[in-house]
C-alpha cells in the first residue's frame, strides 16, 4: 500500500504535541509544587497542558505550519517562564510581574543572588530545550524525511490521525480538564488567574492598561495635622538630619548574641543612649525592593505593587523630606550610595526626589572593593570630607550596599567566630554581614563626633526588607535556636527603626507598629516642622496610640500588621491560603473576622497608586 508522507508527517506532529504535553504537565507539576497552591498542583499542572494542546489544536485548524510553530514556541516560552518565575518565587513569594521587564538589566548586578537560588528543579525545567529547537530547526532533505517516515508508517498509517481526529481527541482532553475542575474539592474558578497562561497573559494586559482608574481620592484623609503640642516636637529643630538605610538589616540581630558574641554591638549601645528604638517597625517595599524603601521613607507614599517608584514614577511631582528640609532652611539635601548611580533609576529620580547631589561608586575611589560595589567603611569614611564642607543644617541620606545577599563578605572583614555547621551557610554569612554592617555604622558615629557634626545631628537608622525567609528550615531552626525563640513571617517583614537624638538625656521604645511610611512623619515632629504642601500615608509614631502596617510585598495587597494580629491575604488568592495569627503568641486566627481591616488596608495602597499615576499627591491643588 501506497503511503502518503504528508499524511504520516501529520502524524508524527500530533505525536510530537503529544509528548510535549506530557512534558509540560511533569514540569507544570514540578513548578506548582513549589508555589504554594493549597494542594491543587495536580489539577493546574493538568490544566495548563490542555491550554497547550489546545492551542496546537485550534490553530492545527488553520495552519498545521502555524500549529508546529506555536507548539514550538509556546512550550520553550513557557518552559523558560516556570523557570523564571520558580527562582523569583523562591526570593519574593510571588509570581514576576511584565512590569519588571525594564528593569531586567539590573538583573547582571545580582548575579550572584540569582545563582544562590537557582536549584536543581529549576534547571531541570530548561535542559530538554537544545533538543526541542534542533527538531524544530531540522531541515533534513526530502529523502532522509521520507526515509524517517517509511520506519514509522506502520505504527502510525493504520491510526490516520487526522485533523478532524486529532483535533476532536485534544479538544475532549481540554474539556475533560474543564471538568475536573469544576468538581475537584475546593476549587472555585477565580483561582484559575494562577494557571501559568492566565497569570501571565492577564499580567500584561494589566501593565498594558493606564494605571489610572479615575478612582476617586479624598486627600483629606491623608492630611497631617500639626503636632505642635508633642512633647517631642522640635526637640531636635535645626539639626543635620542624617539617614542610614542599611541593606538587608533585621531586627533580630538587634541585642542578639551568637555562641556569647554580640552580633551589633554599637547600635545596642546607640538604642541605650538618647534614642528611640521602635522594635515593631515593618517594612513596605513595591517592586523596587531597596529602591522603594527609600522612597517610602522620603516621601511617605507607598511604592507601586509591581514597580520601581523610581522608575514608574520618576518625572512626578514630589514635595517629600528633602524639599520640606530646604524650605525650613537647610542648605541641601544630599545622598550617598556605594553602587552604580544607573541602579534602580536613582541618577534621574533623586533630582525629581529633591536630592541635590548624589554621590555614587563611580564618584568614590574604588580602594575596598566589596562583592557588590565599594565597602560600607570606605563610603561612611570618603564621604565624611564632603560632609564637612556642607552647611549646616543639611540633609545626608545614606544607603548602604556591603549586606547585601548573598552577605559574602570578605573574609578579612569577618570577625564572628562560627560554628563548623554554620560556616559557609546563609544563615553564618549573614550574621557575619551584620556585625561587619554594625560595625561601619559605629566607625562612622564616631568620625562624625570627631569632625564636630555629630551633637548638632540626628541620626536615623532602618532597615530597608528582610534577608532570610522563614520558609527556608535551615534559616527558621537557626535564627530561632539563636534568639531562643521562634521565626515568625513576623520576624522576616521586621527590621529595626532607630532614631539618636545626641543630648536628649533619655532612650526610649515605642511600641505602636510602624513602617517604613511613617519615618518622614516621625521625623517632622522631632525637627519641628509642620507638612502642608504633601499628602503623607504614614503617622508619628511618637505619638501613635495604634498602630497599622499595609503590607504588599511577599504578600498581597490587603495584608496588614497592627499591633494584635498579622493577616496575610496571598497572592493566589486561594481562600486555604488566608492567615490570621495573634502577635502575641502567633496563634491561628479566623481570617474572616479581619476583612474591614483588610480592605482598609487595601484602599489606602488603592488610593496612593491613584495618586501617583495621576501625579497628585500635592495639597491645595
Amino acid at each position: 500500500m501506497k503511503h502518503n508522507p504528508r499524511q504520516s508527517i501529520t502524524a508524527l506532529d500530533a505525536g510530537t504535541c503529544a509528548l510535549a504535553a506530557l512534558l509540560l504537565f511533569f514540569k507544570s507539576w514540578l513548578f506548582y509544587s513549589h508555589v504554594n497552591l493549597a494542594g491543587f498542583h495536580p489539577l493546574f499542572s493538568i490544566l495548563t497542558a490542555a491550554i497547550f494542546l489546545f492551542l496546537w489544536s485550534a490553530i492545527r485548524i488553520v495552519s498545521e505550519r502555524a500549529a508546529k510553530i506555536v507548539m514550538f514556541t509556546v512550550y520553550t516560552v513557557l518552559s523558560v517562564f516556570m523557570t523564571i518565575d520558580a527562582v523569583y518565587y523562591s526570593y519574593v513569594s510571588k509570581l514576576p510581574s511584565a512590569a519588571l521587564i525594564p528593569m531586567i538589566w539590573q538583573a547582571k548586578g545580582i548575579s550572584d543572588t540569582i545563582l544562590r537560588l537557582l536549584k536543581p528543579y529549576h534547571m531541570a525545567m530548561l535542559i530538554d530545550l537544545p533538543l526541542w529547537c534542533m527538531r524544530a530547526a531540522d531541515r533534513s532533505d526530502d529523502k532522509i524525511r521520507e526515509n524517517l517516515l517509511d520506519k514509522i508508517e506502520h505504527r502510525l498509517s493504520r491510526i490516520e490521525l487526522r485533523k478532524s481526529v486529532t483535533g476532536a481527541v485534544s479538544f475532549a482532553l481540554c474539556g475533560c480538564a474543564l471538568v475536573t475542575a469544576c468538581v475537584w474539592p475546593g476549587f472555585q474558578p477565580n483561582y484559575m488567574a494562577n494557571e501559568l497562561f492566565c497569570y501571565h497573559i492577564r499580567d500584561f494586559y494589566t501593565i498594558a492598561r493606564d494605571s489610572a482608574t479615575n478612582r476617586v481620592v479624598d486627600k483629606s484623609l491623608y492630611t497631617a495635622a500639626s503636632q505642635a503640642d508633642s512633647p517631642y516636637y522640635g526637640i531636635a529643630k535645626d539639626r543635620n538630619v542624617i539617614i542610614l538605610q542599611v541593606e538587608a538589616m533585621q531586627n533580630f540581630v538587634i541585642g542578639a548574641f551568637y555562641e556569647g558574641q554580640e552580633i551589633t554591638p554599637n547600635l545596642n549601645r546607640l538604642i541605650a543612649d538618647d534614642s528611640f528604638y521602635f522594635p515593631n517597625y515593618y517594612y513596605q517595599i513595591g517592586g523596587g525592593n531597596t529602591a522603594d524603601a527609600e522612597f517610602a521613607v522620603n516621601n511617605s507614599l507607598f511604592a507601586p505593587e509591581n514597580d520601581a517608584g523610581y522608575v514608574k514614577y520618576t518625572d512626578n511631582t514630589y514635595h517629600g523630606l528633602p524639599y520640606l528640609l530646604k524650605d525650613h532652611g537647610y542648605s541641601g539635601a544630599h545622598a550617598f550610595h556605594n553602587y552604580i548611580c544607573s541602579f534602580w533609576n536613582r541618577e534621574n529620580a533623586y533630582p525629581n526626589q529633591g536630592f541635590d547631589s548624589f554621590t555614587s561608586l563611580e564618584d568614590f575611589e574604588q580602594d575596598d572593593m566589596f562583592p557588590m560595589g565599594l565597602s560600607d567603611r570606605s563610603m561612611f569614611r570618603q564621604s565624611m570630607e564632603q560632609l564637612k564642607t556642607f552647611e549646616e543644617p543639611f540633609y545626608a541620606f545614606y544607603v548602604t550596599v556591603s549586606s547585601h545577599h548573598p552577605y559574602a563578605i570578605p573574609l578579612e572583614d569577618r570577625q564572628i567566630t562560627l560554628k563548623p555547621e554554620d560556616e559557609g551557610t546563609l544563615f553564618g554569612l549573614y550574621i557575619q554581614s551584620m556585625n561587619y554592617a554594625d560595625r561601619a555604622i559605629g566607625e562612622f558615629l564616631g568620625q562624625l563626633d570627631e569632625a564636630g557634626l555629630y551633637e548638632n545631628s540626628i541620626i536615623a537608622l532602618y532597615g530597608d526588607h528582610y534577608a532570610l525567609a522563614n520558609t527556608d528550615p535551615e534559616n527558621s531552626t537557626r535564627v530561632a535556636a539563636m534568639t531562643d525563640g521562634q521565626y515568625s513571617i513576623f520576624d522576616v517583614f521586621n527590621v529595626p527603626f532607630i532614631v539618636n537624638v545626641p543630648g536628649m538625656g533619655f532612650a526610649e521604645t515605642k511600641s505602636a507598629a510602624g513602617g517604613h511610611i511613617d519615618v518622614m512623619p516621625t521625623l517632622l515632629c522631632l525637627l519641628g516642622i509642620d507638612n502642608d504642601k504633601t499628602v503623607m500615608f504614614g503617622q508619628n509614631l511618637l505619638e501613635a496610640e495604634t498602630g497599622f502596617v499595609c503590607e504588599q510585598t511577599h504578600v498581597a495587597v490587603g495584608s496588614f500588621i497592627s499591633d494584635e494580629v498579622y493577616f496575610k491575604k496571598p497572592y493566589n488568592n486561594i481562600k486555604a491560603n488566608y492567615d490570621a495569627y495573634a502577635k502575641a503568641d502567633m496563634s491561628r486566627m479566623d481570617p474572616d473576622l479581619f476583612k474591614e481591616q483588610s480592605d482598609y488596608a487595601k484602599n489606602r495602597i488603592l488610593d496612593c497608586a491613584e495618586l501617583l499615576a495621576d501625579n497628585d499627591i500635592l495639597l491645595g491643588e
